[in-house]
Protein backbone atom coordinates (compact mmCIF):
# COMPACT_ATOMS: atom_id res chain seq x y z
CA UNK A 1 0.00 0.00 0.00
CA UNK A 2 2.94 2.31 0.48
CA UNK A 3 3.61 2.39 -3.29
CA UNK A 4 -0.03 3.28 -3.96
CA UNK A 5 0.18 6.17 -1.50
CA UNK A 6 3.34 7.44 -3.19
CA UNK A 7 1.66 7.23 -6.58
CA UNK A 8 -1.41 9.12 -5.37
CA UNK A 9 0.81 11.77 -3.79
CA UNK A 10 2.80 12.16 -7.02
CA UNK A 11 -0.39 12.54 -9.06
CA UNK A 12 -1.75 15.13 -6.64
CA UNK A 13 1.45 17.18 -6.88
CA UNK A 14 1.27 17.22 -10.70
CA UNK A 15 -2.41 18.17 -11.04
CA UNK A 16 -2.88 21.60 -12.55
CA UNK A 17 -6.46 22.09 -11.46
CA UNK A 18 -5.74 21.70 -7.76
CA UNK A 19 -4.98 25.38 -7.09
CA UNK A 20 -6.85 27.18 -9.88
CA UNK A 21 -9.51 25.07 -11.64
CA UNK A 22 -10.78 27.90 -13.89
CA UNK A 23 -7.32 28.46 -15.29
CA UNK A 24 -7.09 24.75 -16.11
CA UNK A 25 -10.53 24.77 -17.73
CA UNK A 26 -9.60 27.80 -19.86
CA UNK A 27 -6.29 26.18 -20.85
CA UNK A 28 -8.03 22.96 -21.84
CA UNK A 29 -10.69 24.86 -23.81
CA UNK A 30 -8.14 26.94 -25.74
CA UNK A 31 -6.05 23.83 -26.33
CA UNK A 32 -9.09 22.05 -27.83
CA UNK A 33 -9.88 24.98 -30.12
CA UNK A 34 -6.27 25.16 -31.32
CA UNK A 35 -6.21 21.41 -31.94
CA UNK A 36 -9.46 21.50 -33.94
CA UNK A 37 -8.39 24.52 -35.98
CA UNK A 38 -5.00 23.00 -36.76
CA UNK A 39 -6.58 19.70 -37.72
CA UNK A 40 -9.12 21.39 -39.99
CA UNK A 41 -6.60 23.64 -41.73
CA UNK A 42 -4.03 20.88 -42.07
CA UNK A 43 -6.47 18.40 -43.58
CA UNK A 44 -7.82 21.05 -45.95
CA UNK A 45 -4.32 21.84 -47.15
CA UNK A 46 -3.26 18.21 -47.52
CA UNK A 47 -6.48 17.13 -49.26
CA UNK A 48 -6.36 20.18 -51.54
CA UNK A 49 -2.83 19.36 -52.64
CA UNK A 50 -3.73 15.67 -53.10
CA UNK A 51 -6.79 16.58 -55.16
CA UNK A 52 -4.75 18.95 -57.31
CA UNK A 53 -2.13 16.26 -57.99
CA UNK A 54 -4.81 13.67 -58.72
CA UNK A 55 -6.54 16.06 -61.12
CA UNK A 56 -3.27 16.67 -62.94
CA UNK A 57 -2.63 12.94 -63.23
CA UNK A 58 -6.12 12.25 -64.57
CA UNK A 59 -5.87 15.18 -67.00
CA UNK A 60 -2.65 13.75 -68.41
CA UNK A 61 -4.26 10.30 -68.72
CA UNK A 62 -7.09 11.67 -70.87
CA UNK A 63 -4.57 12.16 -73.68
CA UNK A 64 -3.97 8.40 -73.84
CA UNK A 65 -5.79 6.93 -76.85
CA UNK A 66 -7.76 4.19 -75.06
CA UNK A 67 -8.54 6.02 -71.83
CA UNK A 68 -9.12 9.33 -73.63
CA UNK A 69 -11.77 7.76 -75.89
CA UNK A 70 -13.45 6.21 -72.87
CA UNK A 71 -13.68 9.54 -71.06
CA UNK A 72 -14.86 11.26 -74.23
CA UNK A 73 -17.70 8.76 -74.68
CA UNK A 74 -18.57 9.05 -71.00
CA UNK A 75 -18.78 12.85 -71.37
CA UNK A 76 -21.07 12.51 -74.40
CA UNK A 77 -23.36 10.13 -72.50
CA UNK A 78 -23.56 12.44 -69.49
CA UNK A 79 -24.20 15.43 -71.73
CA UNK A 80 -27.03 13.64 -73.58
CA UNK A 81 -28.70 12.62 -70.32
CA UNK A 82 -28.37 16.19 -69.09
CA UNK A 83 -30.23 17.50 -72.14
CA UNK A 84 -33.05 14.95 -71.71
CA UNK A 85 -33.85 16.02 -68.13
CA UNK A 86 -36.84 18.33 -67.75
CA UNK A 87 -36.00 21.92 -66.83
CA UNK A 88 -37.00 22.99 -63.34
Amino acid sequence: MEEDDKLIEAIESVRRDKKDPWKYILFTFVNGIAYGLGLGLGMTLILGIALFILTQIIASMVNFPVIGNFFEQLGVIIESYGKQLPKR
